[in-house]
């Protein structure tokens, strides 16, 4: 298994951090949406890989101490025994400026979305999280550069025949546990402990779970699609914690994806025109006004793309959220400061509606990516 043995090397390698001048604002035409081509490389050891690319349920992350964005993608390559299927296996990570990608890991599992569970040697030695759709259940810490994910769909792993005994039991104990990426490490570590010893995986669903880093309390943060189940995760303990939260969520937060909100400590979600804030020092939910109008309740039979859009990030330089749509013209803003939203109407563009958004302060630049599918915009507030 030489193709094989060629990830753990990458994983432990520590690859150097991109090269690249960071990019300059002055280079993308103000509210409009620049359409970039990702040169992302595969591993050169595995021979016959390819791109694997039908995780459209994985968010991507921005790691704040490089400025670049974490997309989870997958590479399935036969000699090396990766098969994921159209669960993610793999994180790259995005350049912004040089617009290339490079694979930061690969899971040291063979099999996915479509069965047929195995670990592969380098696991022995080397445990990693199995193939999955991550959801909103990722995020990043930047005071430890580090990765953080737990749960999401990946029981397909290790469904039907083929399936390992010791694959199946790894899943199992996957679901029990949190993960940690260390860049500085270069490898993932397995925490004890997941709010599956708080909540049944039918109470505390693996699909739509929400994760993000707390910075002021130091913690992280988990809600489930209902907003029923919360805990909290001690950075320093590395424990969780089950948590009593004030009120109800104003909406539910099935297929919402979430940002943060940094100049008022708040956690930001978003499923087509609603939103709402979640303060984890308060523990409490606000419902916001509608992004954009639409009919409430849904009427019977409608097909509008707008109403299942994902896309949101907070831009701290101009204190907004930042949504897509589905094309160009639906993209607004909504400012927290006067409690409505904006549209910017860019251009019939066709964007994603469930594409992920993340915003690079160091040249304030608003990214969206689906896979290896991405744009670049400049906000500019109109006078």
């Amino acid at each position: 298994m030489r193709a094989t043995a060629a990830i753990l090397g990458l994983l432990l390698a520590g690859p150097a951090v991109l090269a690249g001048e960071a990019a300059t604002t002055t280079d993308l035409k103000p509210n409009t949406w620049t359409a970039v081509k990702i040169d992302a490389a595969l591993p050169a050891d595995l021979q016959g890989a390819r791109w694997d690319t039908g995780d459209g349920f994985s968010n991507s992350v921005y790691r704040a101490k490089t400025g670049t964005v974490l997309i989870r993608t997958g590479i399935d390559c036969k000699t090396a025994g990766l098969s994921p299927g159209y669960y993610s296996n793999t994180t790259v990570e995005w350049d912004l400026a040089a617009d290339k990608a490079r694979v930061v890991e690969v899971a040291n599992w063979g099999g996915g979305s479509y069965g047929k569970g195995k670990l592969l040697p380098t696991f022995k030695d080397h445990p990693t999280p199995s193939p999955r759709h991550t959801y909103d259940g990722i995020c990043y810490v930047e005071s430890e550069d580090a990765v953080y994910m737990m749960l999401g769909a990946n029981w397909k792993t290790c469904l039907g025949e083929g399936v390992d005994p010791e694959a199946k039991k790894a899943l199992a104990l996957d679901d029990q546990s949190t993960w940690r990426y260390s860049f500085a490490d270069d490898r993932w570590t397995r925490i004890d402990g997941s709010v599956w010893q708080f909540w049944s995986q039918y109470k505390a669903s693996p699909y739509e779970s929400h994760m993000r880093h707390w910075p002021a309390g130091g913690k992280l943060l988990y809600l489930n699609s209902d907003a029923n189940c919360h805990a909290e995760f001690d950075l320093k303990t590395r424990k969780w914690e089950k948590v009593e939260l004030k009120g109800k969520c104003p909406m539910s937060l099935y297929e919402a994806r979430s940002t943060w909100d940094a100049k008022r400590g708040l956690w930001v979600f978003r499923h087509g025109p609603q939103a709402c804030t979640y303060d984890p020092a308060k523990r409490e939910f606000k419902a916001l006004q509608d992004i954009y109008p639409m009919p409430n309740p849904m009427p019977k039979g409608e097909k509008d793309a707008r109403r299942g859009a994902q896309g949101i990030t907070y831009n701290s330089k101009h204190d907004v959220y930042f949504t897509s749509g589905p094309t160009g013209n639906d993209t607004w803003i909504y400012s927290p400061e006067k409690g409505a939203g904006t549209n910017l109407k860019c251009g019939e563009t066709p964007l994603r509606g469930w594409a992920y958004l993340q915003y690079d302060p160091k040249t304030d630049i608003t990214v969206l990516s689906h896979q290896f599918t991405a744009f670049k915009f400049r906000y500019v507030p109109e006078k």
